[in-house]
């Protein structure tokens, strides 16, 4: 999820079934849905499923720092992706003695061009030099 209102309607369809959102207040909306089928609640709630929200700027450095690392462009429904692997948050759902592959599906995205994120970037106040993938930093230091 990317913000508090999205945050409650999972929350809510966790325990009652499909919220409608009035609309998608984040500028990540290329994946987001004003309400989900019945179906996906179910399979939500029967497996399990570890949900982590982010906000806009974290979805936004994220996609400057993954352009930066890996010469990719993505979308900030992308970067929300991958904000749990830049953050260091996928720790707490993984064992540290894991040796399982973890798969993200990084989208790229037609939405976004390079003036589009870097006017996300200047507009949001982003921290284009800091920040490095936590798997890659945790594989360094082994």
């Amino acid at each position: 999820g990317i913000n508090a209102e999205y945050g409650k309607a999972v929350v809510s369809t966790q325990s009652t079934g499909p919220t409608k959102l009035e609309k998608l207040t984040s500028i990540a909306k290329t994946l987001g849905a004003q309400m989900v089928c019945e179906n996906v609640v179910s399979e939500g709630l029967r497996r399990k499923i570890v949900s982590e929200l982010t906000d806009d700027k974290s979805a936004v450095q994220c996609c400057w720092w993954f352009l930066r690392d890996h010469q990719m462009l993505v979308e900030p429904a992308c970067g929300a992706t991958l904000s749990v692997v830049y953050s260091g948050d996928i720790s707490k759902h993984i064992p540290e003695d894991n040796t399982d592959p973890i798969v993200l599906v990084i989208c790229g995205g037609a939405t976004v061009d390079i003036e589009t994120l870097q006017g996300l970037v200047t507009s949001l106040g982003v921290d284009t030099e800091l920040g490095k993938c936590y798997t890659l930093e945790k594989m360094t230091n082994e």
